[in-house]
């Protein structure tokens, strides 16, 4: 399944990309076993569901600092 995905946020005036995510099939039934319950809940397009899933992800992933933290002890 190709999902494309705008990544800006509203409001943006620079320049954008759209980005192309190729999921594989295997990951694609365990990603609409979670959509599908939200879309049916909220009614709202499963394709609608799932790029906000994936945006949202994008979004965490970036925001996250996966800097090493210094593990020795100043003291020695």
């Amino acid at each position: 399944m190709n999902v494309y995905l705008n990544l800006t946020k509203s409001g943006y005036d620079g320049e954008s990309d759209l980005l192309t995510l190729e999921v594989p099939a295997s990951y694609t039934d365990e990603l609409l076993r979670y959509v599908r319950p939200i879309a049916e809940q909220k009614e709202v397009a499963e394709i609608k569901i799932l790029q906000d899933i994936i945006k949202e992800a994008v979004f965490e992933i970036s925001r996250r600092s996966y800097e090493r933290k210094n593990r020795k002890n100043k003291k020695r």
